[in-house]
């Protein structure tokens, strides 16, 4: 099912991709980097790699934990339990989401994502190899609720080709259309640096989690692409272990139990001598130099 919705969406990509390289071209965004681009594509083959390997265990799992769920509702049972479906993994995507940014150790796994300071195709397909290993945890709630495990992986993998699209420049929030579902102009905030847009619009297609649970945030001001302190580097390598390195190192500074646990678990940037710079300390700290609360 997962392999007949890639090879049915590659036709799509290709398609958004020549647009999107078009429309630069005719000097409506900035063009793609090569180097950039290349050091994206090649992590997307590691982690492409990586899920084929992990992707028969975790059914495996996913199955195994399916015996303990009160029904089982899968394919044969209509097309709204296909939506009910699509609506659950997407909500477990958003948490999922949520916690790789905002657990130190999730977002070790999740920030080459976020590292190049381009926004486009290539962007999307620059994942961490470590990421395929996390992802059939968020179907664990899914599938214990009582979604069939092929059913829940089908519309993860849906839900993934409806992401690729919003990774560009190009196009708004869409109107009505962006009242519900994730835009171009939403994930541009999901991506950029500044102060406000960080940690903001975790939805993967749709944007109203992110307006019920407060994390969303409307595109104002230009997006700076890019993390809080850019690695500067198109070596893959160093792009997926940085926040690795960096945690270990500080690992060997810790003098407790409790700040081992606060490197580990905490959001990036914290710091046990309370001087560290989180996103949510950077976004109050901001409120307070303009006067707001």
């Amino acid at each position: 099912m997962v392999e007949t919705i890639e090879q049915y969406s590659a036709p799509l990509f290709a398609v958004l991709l020549a647009a999107d390289l078009a429309l630069r071209s005719a000097g409506f965004a900035p063009a793609y980097s090569l180097r950039d681009s290349l050091c994206s594509v090649t992590m997307g083959v590691f982690y492409a790699v990586t899920s084929a390997l992990v992707r028969a265990p975790a059914l495996l799992l996913l199955f195994w934990l399916a015996r303990f769920a009160p029904v089982q509702l899968g394919f044969d049972d209509g097309p709204l339990v296909w939506i009910a479906a699509y609506v659950a993994v997407d909500l477990a995507f958003y948490w999922y989401h949520r916690i790789l940014h905002e657990v130190r150790l999730g977002w070790a796994a999740h920030v080459n994502h976020h590292s190049s300071r381009h926004f486009n195709y290539t962007t999307s397909l620059r994942q961490s190899f470590v990421e395929p290993f996390l992802e059939p945890l968020m179907l664990v709630p899914v599938v214990l609720v009582g979604f069939d495990p092929l059913l829940a992986v089908a519309c993860l993998a849906l839900n993934f080709v409806y992401q690729f699209w919003p990774h560009t420049e190009l196009g708004g929030q869409l109107d009505s259309f962006g009242r519900i579902f994730v835009t171009p102009s939403h994930h541009r905030v999901h991506h950029a640096a500044n102060v406000q847009y960080l940690d903001k619009n975790y939805g993967g297609t749709l944007i109203v989690w992110d307006k019920l649970f407060g994390t969303f945030e409307a595109e104002v001001e230009q997006p700076d692409f890019g993390i809080t302190h850019n690695i500067e580097t198109h070596n893959p390598l160093r792009a997926t272990f940085h926040e690795w390195i960096a945690i270990a190192r500080d690992l060997r500074r810790a003098r407790n139990g409790r700040e081992i646990m606060g490197f580990l678990l905490q959001p990036p940037g914290w710091d046990p001598s309370g001087s560290g710079q989180t996103s949510r300390e950077r976004q109050r700290q901001a409120r307070a130099a303009a006067g707001l609360h």
